[in-house]
């Protein structure tokens, strides 16, 4: 009976360790799989500040072009004021020329050009103060009024 005894004990024992043993490896499994997942997921945050950066360097790129632009639309307006401001100044010699003559007409429709070449002056004044987006509609119109003033200043020569 001591035997028997002793030989429960030890296979008691025997399936204990192993049950252990199972559960330590269980354990360390689940742990190695922790850290491996961990590596992964800092790869990944790796990965993703790869990305960040470089759309961080496209948004300076981006911003960087659109200072460009902004300038290049600056001067642009700069040199449209020049131009139609030498085209006024045109209007205004040969309208001092139409006034000069002596005949009723003339002196009538240059009054009502002077008129509009000074409309139109107080329009382009405020050209500093215009939106872009309303630009091309703005500068189609002041150049048609320009456009028709120069016409009848030349019809009534």
């Amino acid at each position: 009976m001591r035997t028997t005894f002793f030989i429960s004990m030890l296979s008691a024992a025997l399936l204990a360790g192993a049950g252990c043993k199972n559960s330590e490896e269980k354990a360390e499994a689940k742990f190695e799989k922790a850290q491996e997942d961990l590596k992964d997921e800092r790869e990944d945050v790796r990965d993703e500040m790869k990305d960040v950066n470089a759309a961080r360097k496209d948004v300076v790129e981006e911003q960087n072009d659109v200072a460009q632009a902004q300038g290049n639309v600056a001067q642009a307006r700069v040199e449209y004021s020049a131009r139609i401001k030498e085209r006024l100044a045109r209007i205004d010699a040969r309208l001092s020329e139409l006034e000069a003559r002596t005949d009723e007409k003339a002196r009538e429709t240059s009054a009502k050009l002077r008129n509009e070449r000074n409309e139109l002056s107080v329009k382009i004044d405020a050209l500093g103060t215009r939106a872009e987006a309303g630009w091309e509609e703005f500068k189609n119109d002041v150049d048609a009024r320009t456009d028709k003033i120069e016409k009848d200043i030349d019809d009534a020569f």
